[in-house]
């Protein structure tokens, strides 16, 4: 990997690395392998295809192992490292969690070019390509930045082969319940209900951005848009609250149901139109008057404006 490619990861995604190397650090300290050392000094070395320090301000137990000492330790194939990292008997919850980071972290070793070894690759691939590895990666804050489609990874000049390494994933992720939403848009819906707007916001606009006619993804981003905008300063949440106006228009002439039209009254309530708020939320009701949660809002206003 060359020093623009290296410069071009962003800080966010280098923080994913830098805890998937520390991460595997302490299940090959925990392991039984009698080759740690080797293995410790390869991890260090991955770690510095994106950052110096890990080497010249080493974790302690690359020092307790004094990885970096004389005589100098073998130096494993980056294919043969992630394999050995996914299999080391660690315990059950540490294993898992290995899992997860390397599935993620395997394009990083795509990406730096190493050799293609195609029975390791295979053999990862019967380790990793499965549904519960899937769910933790999903999950994972991490995953965001993953492309949502294997076109966009293409479009980006990623090798072939990292198309092919995260298919089987973005099929997962896809995959659609009886009410016709993804599984990512579920994750995204997760993310709001638990409070975690800021996580929410950019999964929800990543997948807007790739499937614009997907309403269900549309007020999943609208909805985080809004939770957001309470938190921000005065100017921040004018222009996100307009940018949010902007956004439901595009879609509330044919969008189904009532809540595109419900975010509508929020975002205009957002910016003091409370004539023009109570005017969405009526609307919503006339169209479907059991509709609850326009009736609370109407009813929330009535008693603060007594």
């Amino acid at each position: 990997m060359d020093e623009d490619h290296k410069n071009e990861t962003s800080a966010s995604a280098r923080t994913g690395i830098d805890y998937a190397v520390k991460l595997s650090y302490t299940a090959v300290d925990k392991s039984d392998r009698p080759d740690k050392r080797d293995l410790l000094y390869s991890l260090v070395c991955f770690g510095c295809m994106f950052d110096d320090k890990f080497a010249s301000d080493p974790d302690p137990i690359v020092r307790k192992h004094k990885c970096l000492e004389r005589p100098e330790p073998k130096k494993i194939d980056l294919y043969e490292l992630a394999y050995a990292a996914v299999t080391l008997d660690c315990g059950d919850e540490l294993q898992r969690e290995m899992r997860k980071s390397w599935y993620m972290l395997f394009a990083y070793v795509i990406l730096g070019e190493a050799p293609h070894n195609p029975d390791v690759y295979e053999k990862l691939r019967e380790s990793l390509c499965r549904d519960e590895v899937f769910k933790d990666v999903l999950e994972s804050r991490y995953s965001v930045y993953i492309p949502p489609t294997t076109e966009e990874i293409a479009a980006q000049g990623a090798p072939e082969l990292l198309s092919d390494w995260y298919a089987p994933y973005l099929r997962y992720c896809a995959e659609r319940d009886r009410h016709n939403v993804t599984r990512e848009t579920r994750e995204v819906r997760r993310l709001l209900a638990t409070g975690r707007f800021d996580d929410a916001l950019p999964r929800a606009e990543r997948l807007l951005a790739s499937f614009p006619d997907d309403e269900q993804i549309a007020i999943s981003d609208i909805a985080a848009r809004v939770s957001l905008s309470s938190a921000a300063n005065e100017r921040s949440r004018a222009e996100l609250l307009k940018d949010t106006l902007s956004l439901i228009d595009e879609y509330i002439d044919f969008a189904q149901g009532q809540y595109f039209r419900y975010y509508r009254g929020l975002t205009l309530l957002g910016l003091m139109d409370t004539a023009g708020a109570r005017k969405e939320f009526a609307r919503c009701l006339s169209e479907d008057p059991s509709f609850e949660l326009a009736a609370l809002m109407l009813k929330g206003m009535d008693k603060y404006e007594k």
